[in-house]
C-alpha cells in the first residue's frame, strides 16, 4: 500500500490450566502471538498478566517500539529478568499502531485500571475505533463530571467498562458487555481481565476485525488472525462469530453470544493489504484471495503484452497477486523492488518523500532497465508515496514505461473503524472527483490521475472482481471506504461529516480523537 494506511493494532490473550510450573509460562506465549502479529502494529507492545501468589496480582508492562524491542530480547538476562517478573498462568496482549491520540507510552496499550475490589480491577485492550467517539467524550464530561486526559477513544472505552462495573455486587461479565455494545457504535474487539482472573476475548456485533481461538492441550489461546496460532501450535482454530465473546472462569472456556448482529461487515482490507498472507480470516484464506486479485487484474488488463513487460509487485503485500498476474499473463514477475526489512521506524528516515522512498526499497537495473513494467500495488491511498515510486523505477531503475496495477478498487471514502484514514481531503481519487461517488471511477479522471503520478497507465481493481475474489456475499463485507455504504449509524453521520468538511478546507480528523 502507497501512502500509507495503517491499521491500528491486535490483540491476543492465553490461559495455560494451573498444572506446575508449564502453568506460568503464559507471557511466553504471549509473547509470540504478538510477534506474529507484528504486521499490525509496530508502534508498541505490551501485556497483562495474572499471578495471584504476587501482590500485583494483574501487572502491565508496554514500551514504545516493536515486539522484540519491547521485550528486550537482544539482551538474554534483561529478557529473562521480564519473563519471571511478569509470569503468571494468564493474560492479554496488544500491538498498536496509533490511528488516534499520539505516540506516547502512556497510550499504549494494555489499559490498566486499579481498584481494592478485585472485580473492579481490571486490563484491557482492543482492536478498533469508536464511530461515537464524540458523543461518549461528552456524556461523561457533561453528564458524570470526568476529566478526561490523554482524548483517545481507548481511554473513554476504559471508563464505560468502569461505569459498568460499578456498584456494590459483582456483576455477570456477559451483561456487562451486552450493555456496553448498546453504547458503542464502531468497531472493538476487546480483551480484558480482571483481578479474579476472570477474562473476557470479544468480537464487535459487526465482525469488522477477526478473532481466533483453539486449544493446545492444557492451554487456550486467542488472537487476532490465524497465523499466530498456528505458529503456537493451535493447528485447530475456530473464527469466534460477531456478537459473541469469549468467557474464562474458574478453569472453564465457553463461548456465548452477547450481542445482536445487525450484519456482517467484514473490512475487505484484511484481506486486501493487513493481514498476514499466511492467515486465513473467517474461513476466506489471504494469499488464495490476493491471487485471485491478481488473476482479475490480468483479465481487465489491455496492454498488447509483448516480451519487453515484467510484473513487479510492490514489497510485500502486493506479492501473491503481482506472481498471479504474471501467471495468466505469461509474462515474468520479477522482484524489481527488494525491500529493505530492517529499516523499521526512525527519526533519520530523510525529510522528503524521496528519501523515503530510497531508504524503503531499492530498484534493481538489472531487471527494469528498458522493460515496461506492470508495477503492481494492492492499493492506493494517498499517492503521494506511489508518485515517487514510478519516478524512482524510472529515473534509477531505467524503466522504459510504468503501469501501475491495483488489486483494490479505488478508495473514496474515510475508514472510523480502525484503519487511519479519517478524511475525505487525504484520499487520491475524491481530490478528483469533488463529489462523492458510487461505482467505477470515470476514464478520464483514472488518466488524469495516471498523468499526475508520472504512469503511463493506471488501472484499478473493479468491486465485482474483490468481492469474487474474497469469496465472500458483498453484504456480508464493509466496503465503506469504496462505496460510502457505511455500515453503523454513526459511520454514516461521520461520512456526511467529512464531506462536509472537505469542501470547507477542514483538515481536522473527522471524530477528532
Amino acid at each position: 500500500m502507497q501512502g500509507e494506511a495503517n491499521h491500528n493494532c491486535a490483540i491476543a490473550a492465553v490461559y495455560i490450566k494451573e498444572n506446575g510450573d508449564s502453568a506460568n509460562r503464559a507471557l511466553f506465549y504471549l509473547y509470540k502471538l504478538l510477534l506474529n502479529q507484528q504486521n499490525r502494529g509496530q508502534l508498541s507492545a505490551g501485556v497483562t498478566t495474572f499471578n495471584p501468589s504476587r501482590m500485583q496480582i494483574l501487572d502491565t508492562y508496554k514500551e514504545l517500539g516493536p515486539v522484540n524491542e519491547v521485550f528486550k530480547t537482544s539482551d538474554k538476562q534483561q529478557s529473562l529478568e521480564l519473563f519471571k517478573r511478569y509470569s503468571g498462568n494468564k493474560g492479554i496482549g496488544h500491538v498498536r499502531y496509533a490511528t488516534s491520540g499520539s505516540e506516547e507510552r502512556s497510550l499504549a496499550q494494555p489499559f490498566e485500571r486499579h481498584h481494592g475490589r478485585k472485580w473492579k480491577w481490571f486490563s484491557f485492550c482492543w482492536n478498533g475505533n469508536l464511530a461515537n467517539y464524540q458523543e461518549l467524550k461528552q456524556h461523561l464530561m457533561e453528564k458524570a463530571d470526568y476529566h478526561i486526559i490523554y482524548n483517545t477513544d481507548t481511554e473513554i472505552l476504559m471508563h464505560y467498562i468502569s461505569r459498568e462495573l460499578r456498584g456494590a455486587k459483582k456483576p455477570n461479565l456477559v451483561k456487562v458487555f451486552g450493555r456496553l455494545a448498546q453504547k458503542i457504535d464502531g468497531c472493538f474487539n476487546i480483551a480484558f481481565i480482571n483481578a479474579f482472573g476472570e477474562m473476557i476475548i470479544l468480537r464487535d456485533p459487526y465482525g469488522f476485525r477477526p478473532i481466533v481461538y483453539g486449544w493446545k492441550d492444557d492451554m487456550f489461546l486467542a488472537a487476532s488472525e490465524s497465523n499466530a496460532l498456528i505458529n503456537c501450535g493451535v493447528t485447530d482454530y475456530k473464527h469466534l462469530p460477531p456478537g459473541h465473546l469469549i468467557y474464562v472462569k474458574n478453569g472453564h472456556v465457553e463461548v456465548k453470544k452477547y450481542a445482536e448482529s445487525p450484519r456482517k461487515s467484514h473490512c475487505m482490507f484484511e484481506w486486501v493489504y493487513f493481514a498476514n498472507v499466511s492467515s486465513v480470516l473467517d474461513n476466506q484464506s489471504v494469499y488464495i484471495t490476493r491471487t485471485n486479485l491478481g488473476k482479475e487484474l490480468a483479465r481487465q488488463e489491455t496492454e498488447k503484452i509483448d516480451e519487453d513487460y515484467v510484473v513487479v509487485p510492490v514489497p510485500d503485500t502486493a506479492k501473491a497477486a503481482g506472481d498471479a498476474m504474471a501467471y495468466e499473463l505469461k509474462v515474468p514477475s520479477a522482484e524489481g523492488l527488494i525491500r529493505n526489512r530492517f529499516v523499521g521506524r526512525t527519526f533519520i528516515e530523510g525529510s522528503s518523500r524521496e528519501d523515503r522512498v530510497q531508504n524503503k526499497y531499492t530498484a534493481l537495473k538489472e531487471i527494469l532497465h528498458n522493460k515496461k513494467v506492470l508495477l503492481v500495488d494492492d492499493s492506493i491511498v494517498r499517492g503521494s508515496t506511489t508518485k515517487q515510486l514510478i519516478n524512482y523505477i524510472k529515473k534509477v531503475g531505467g524503466a522504459k514505461e510504468v503501469h501501475v496495477r491495483v488489486s483494490c478498487p479505488p478508495i473514496r471514502g474515510p475508514c472510523f473503524y480502525g484503519i487511519d484514514m479519517s478524511t475525505v481531503g487525504e484520499l487520491l481519487i475524491p481530490r478528483y472527483e469533488q463529489e462523492p461517488r458510487k461505482g467505477e471511477a470515470s476514464k478520464e479522471v483514472i488518466a488524469k490521475i495516471a498523468k499526475d503520478l508520472g504512469a503511463d497507465s493506471l488501472k484499478y481493481q473493479s468491486i465485482q472482481g474483490l468481492v469474487k475474489s474474497i469469496g465472500m456475499p458483498a453484504k456480508d463485507l464493509c466496503m465503506a471506504c469504496l462505496t460510502g455504504e457505511y455500515p453503523t449509524p454513526h459511520g454514516k453521520k461521520l461520512y456526511q461529516k467529512a464531506w462536509e468538511n472537505f469542501r470547507k478546507g477542514v483538515k481536522d480528523r473527522t471524530y477528532a480523537c
